[in-house]
């Protein structure tokens, strides 16, 4: 008796952990109704919705303290075994659910995938050539905000999908927004089944997904589409590390670039994984020729209805090209500006960032081809090099590392991981709380900018970059993670 006392004492922990984190998911979305808010005809923040009752606010962080501490105890205490991995996934699906009815209080993007799915449907126009304020009559203009005049920064793979959604569905904000959020959803249970495929079952590894309140809150929440690519993303690495086959890994990714194009980061890794395993130059040329072929085909299919491509790129051109958004780059870009030509600031970080991230990719290629790291190590070391190099960042983007540890989950990938949501989410500290509370909402002078960034830059990125080095490095269980032996490709 006592044996099964023992047996059963994590998995009674992890469902009071379970209970506990539902307790909070349900509390944010009582507190920021998506069916209330949503129909009030523009958009909100989390500020401007607790601005007559700063408690809420409180409480929403305090939560999300919490929540990270339940996900980092939940951690340490899983077990291998199908009852808690029935576990993990049951509270992960049940966190979602409540989700869904959370007002999206830290991104307007959701309400501009509907408006965008109406510039197609409603008036005939392609979103990734004309931008929302073509319509000014639109009732969900105002959703738009200060993105108005931007055209779509997603692919055709992502607009067909939407614009689908808006033939099929509600067109509105508040019933759009739900359908919407019913994909991701369903993205998110594709994750975890990847996830799931990709580890064997892992329990841990499924929890690092499933609980992580950034992927819920961002991914399911607030309803970006990251989730989609990163399904998109995940099929393909798994299905070649599992089967080996190339023409459905080749597919996926190929759908996961034209949903957005962050994906892209993963196609020379996934190249150089397949080369690999093709000694013999005859095998290599053509399989670089079927890839090329299939990939090109893809695209050329996605892009007919928004045709002709290159002028429906503009708007992802823009999105690569021109953002600075809270990095090291525009860090570094503030405080150049004070002594150097704006020109010359803008240049200096880019370039620096960019010769980065092309030394890792080159030497995560070579570690590859070598076999010394696995194609999702690989996978998880650019993508990070690219979020701390990049010029343009968002706090939901910490979400494309997630999937990409939990398949290769080290020590280090796992607190670097933890670390970049956690800081990432309490940013909204510094973005809504302290510019407006503190700073009295006024727009801040080039001086206030740079100490913005100054305190907002070293927290979201110190930590995750510089605690796990301090950290000894264990590697996963390898009997667990490598993929079963493929006698043929």
């Amino acid at each position: 008796m006592s044996r099964l006392s023992v047996r059963f004492r994590p998995l009674l922990l992890l469902v009071l952990l379970a209970l506990l984190s539902e307790a909070i998911y349900l509390s944010f979305s009582l507190l920021y109704p998506l069916p209330v808010h949503g129909a009030a005809g523009r958009p909100f923040d989390l500020e401007q919705l607790s601005r007559d009752r700063p408690w809420a606010a409180g409480v929403y962080v305090l939560g999300l303290l919490a929540l990270f501490a339940v996900f980092w105890v939940a951690l340490r205490v899983v077990e291998q075994g199908r009852a808690a991995c029935r576990l993990v996934v049951v509270a992960g699906l049940l966190f979602a659910v409540t989700l869904v009815w959370l007002y999206p209080v830290t991104a307007t993007d959701l309400f501009q995938y509907v408006l965008r799915a109406r510039v197609r449907v409603v008036h005939g126009a392609n979103p990734m050539t004309v931008p929302p304020d073509a319509f000014p009559d639109d009732p969900l203009l105002p959703f738009a905000g200060e993105w108005a005049d931007t055209l779509s920064p997603y692919g055709p793979a992502w607009e067909l999908l939407a614009e689908g959604i808006a033939w099929l569905g509600p067109r509105d904000a508040v019933g759009g927004a739900l359908a919407y959020k019913g994909l991701a959803l369903l993205a998110y249970a594709a994750c975890l089944a990847l996830v799931g495929w990709g580890t064997g079952g892992d329990a841990r590894a499924m929890l690092f997904v499933a609980w992580n309140p950034l992927v819920l809150l961002e991914g399911v929440g607030n309803g970006h589409n990251d989730l989609l690519m990163l399904a998109w993303a995940l099929l393909a690495l798994v299905v070649w590390e599992r089967t080996g086959r190339w023409v459905p890994a080749v597919a996926a990714l190929t759908l996961a670039v034209l949903t957005k194009v962050s994906a892209a980061l993963l196609a020379p890794l996934l190249l150089v994984a397949m080369l690999r395993d093709r000694p013999a130059w005859r095998q290599r040329i053509g399989l670089l020729l079927g890839a090329g072929s299939l990939a090109v085909t893809i695209v050329l299919l996605a892009y007919l209805p928004f045709w002709p491509p290159w002028e429906s790129l503009a708007g992802v051109v823009d999105e690569l090209s021109h953002r600075y958004t809270y990095t090291i780059a525009a860090l570094l870009r503030l405080a150049l500006r004070e002594c150097v030509s704006l020109p010359l600031a803008r240049a200096v970080p880019r370039a620096a960032g960019l010769a980065v991230f092309v030394l890792m990719i080159l030497r995560a290629s070579v570690q590859l081809a070598r076999r010394k790291i696995s194609l999702p190590e690989a996978a998880f070391l650019v993508t990070f090099t690219f979020l701390l190099t990049g010029t343009s960042y968002r706090i939901w983007y910490p979400l494309w590392l997630v999937p990409l540890a939990a398949l290769h989950l080290s020590r280090r990938a796992e607190l670097r991981t933890l670390l970049f949501c956690l800081t990432s989410e309490l940013s909204i500290l510094m973005y809504y709380l302290l510019w407006r509370w503190v700073l009295n909402g006024q727009t801040l002078p080039r001086a206030d900018w740079l100490l913005m960034h100054a305190i907002t830059v070293p927290w979201q990125y110190g930590l995750p970059l510089l605690v796990p080095l301090l950290v000894r490095n264990r590697p996963p269980d390898a009997v667990r993670r490598v993929p079963p032996e493929r006698s043929s490709r």
